[in-house]
């Protein structure tokens, strides 16, 4: 891993002033850009460049926002749950039709 203290959109610099023990590297090995805090992985930069949205991932993964990201990451859940509720309610029913016309068709 190389340490990346400059870059063009000075992202490494910008992401100190979020909190100044960020330290930003690219991990060639797994070829991805990673942040750390204090010598601990802080968190894996999930875009291929670096840009903007580097910086917004960064205040909302940010200890003090844990409680809101908890909670949309809850709704999240919540809503892909319930949408398979509904595609296996579906799929229930096709199922149900299914049985019932081999049913009546052979008897």
């Amino acid at each position: 891993m190389k340490p990346i203290s400059h870059d063009l959109f000075n992202i490494a610099e910008r992401l100190r002033q979020i909190d100044p023990d960020y330290l930003l590297y690219r991990d060639y090995a797994k070829n991805r850009f990673v942040v750390y805090w204090r010598g601990k992985l802080a968190f894996v930069v999930p875009f291929e460049h670096l840009d903007e949205r580097t910086l917004v991932y960064a205040q909302k993964t940010r200890r003090e926002n844990a409680d809101e990201l908890e909670r949309e990451i809850d709704e999240g859940n919540a809503a892909v749950w319930r949408e398979q509720s509904k595609m296996l309610a579906k799929m229930k029913e096709q199922i149900k039709d299914y049985v019932q016309y081999d049913f009546e068709r052979f008897n």
